[in-house]
């Protein structure tokens, strides 16, 4: 009956052990969002420009681990990113138009809202120091950035590319190195793919002549490198 008696108080001890070496965490993280591919092209003739440029990431992680080196892993981030190549779109309508100038003002932002989540792998390599993977997938809601052109000497001289919001699957993968601070923080360096791939519907405004860069969709990858510093809770 004794040895009954011990078998639960075993497995909780085994359970303990297991949680004290592979212990949960919640955190706030931050970086640099670096955006690649068509997303980031200034071509005024192509339409799979997307006129994108680095910009940054803020966001609350955190992992529960199920097993000593195994467990879940969430996120839910902002990703802003800038715009470049304004001047490249004004050249572009003054030429189509075959006027002296025009003026480009770009309206709203690029940015992505991402709720994921997916497996947490941590592989302990020295002490308090772990080499952490992960693969998140979930939704992300994305929004592009419209545009006002104003052309001189026209009646009709100001039109606009209106901003657009479309959701779409995300993936984001990478690894990090993180180190415990203590027994209840720890810092965290990671580097981490991401993509999506929103199919944007385009409104445009006050458009009466068809002249020029017209955009009525955008179904490009948004993708690149995100590249973090976290500060984690461990628990």
């Amino acid at each position: 009956m004794k040895q009954l008696l011990k078998i639960p108080f075993t497995v909780l001890a085994a359970l303990v052990s297991v949680s004290a070496q592979a212990q949960h965490f919640i955190g706030v993280t931050g970086g640099l969002s670096i955006p690649s591919g068509n997303f980031t092209k200034t071509d005024y003739a192509d339409s799979k420009s997307g006129f994108a440029s680095g910009g940054g990431n803020i966001g609350v992680t955190g992992t529960y681990f199920l097993t000593k080196h195994f467990g879940i892993n969430g996120l839910v981030s902002y990703q802003g990113y800038g715009f470049k190549g304004a001047q490249d779109l004004a050249d572009g309508y003054k030429e189509d138009f075959e006027i002296d100038s025009a003026t480009v003002l770009i309206k709203g932002r690029n940015y992505g809202i991402n709720v994921l989540v997916g497996p947490y792998y941590a592989l302990p390599v020295a002490r308090n120091f772990f080499i952490d993977a992960r693969v998140l997938v979930g939704i992300t809601s994305a929004h592009l950035a419209g545009n006002e052109v104003y052309i001189e000497d026209q009646s009709d001289g100001t039109f606009a590319q209106q901003a657009a919001s479309a959701a779409a699957f995300g993936l984001q993968a990478g690894l990090a190195a993180r180190y415990n601070l203590s027994r209840h923080f720890g810092i965290m360096l990671h580097g981490d793919y991401f993509s999506s791939k929103p199919n944007f519907t385009v409104s445009n405004t006050n458009r009466a002549n068809e002249a020029g860069r017209v955009l009525t969709g955008y179904n490009q990858p948004i993708s690149g490198i995100n590249l973090n510093l976290s500060l984690v809770y461990l628990f």
